[in-house]
């Protein structure tokens, strides 16, 4: 559907706005949408249309790191964020947070949301659970899935134990 959608599209720009379609092939214009929005043929998406389509399609972590982030700007009340939150209850214990040496999805979000409502950084949490490390090893497991020593893992478990549900 969407390939002949585009189809449709590209023909009414050729035979509607040669120029603008010369410029979209030309490579001039990124994309067929600018092209359109270009030629005044679709609507330019505000910023609140395109924060509606990747809420929906964000992960139920990701939704919840998010709320966290906002919360940690002042923008939420910390009620909101612990009513409409998952991460923030208290997890199991036998819940992994790891598989292997790589923090799993869930995990990453409630590390974030802990950091955000305390007001903390990566650093400050490799300090927290007994590591003299400047923090770079969870900014990058946390921004880009990296591994972790398992050693920190198992002190990172604990300390979600610990900060889960904690409100200061």
């Amino acid at each position: 559907m969407t390939k002949k959608r585009d189809d449709d599209d590209l023909r009414r720009l050729k035979a509607e706005f040669p120029d603008v379609h010369d410029a979209l092939l030309a490579g001039k214009i990124p994309s067929l949408r600018k092209a359109l929005v270009l030629a005044g043929v679709k609507p330019e998406r505000s910023r609140l249309d395109k924060l509606k389509n990747s809420w929906t399609k964000a992960t139920d972590a990701e939704r919840d790191a998010f709320l966290a982030w906002l919360a940690g700007r002042g923008a939420l009340p910390e009620s909101k964020i612990a009513r409409g939150s998952r991460s923030e209850r208290a997890r199991p214990e036998e819940t992994p947070i790891a598989s292997g040496r790589y923090l799993l999805p869930t995990a990453i979000a409630e590390i974030r949301a802990t950091m955000a409502r305390r007001k903390i950084t990566p650093e400050d949490v490799m300090h927290e659970i007994g590591f003299a490390s400047d923090g770079r090893a969870l900014a990058r497991a946390l921004n880009w899935n990296a591994s972790l020593r398992l050693a920190v893992i198992a002190a990172l478990e604990r300390w979600l134990r610990e900060n889960a549900g904690e409100v200061k």
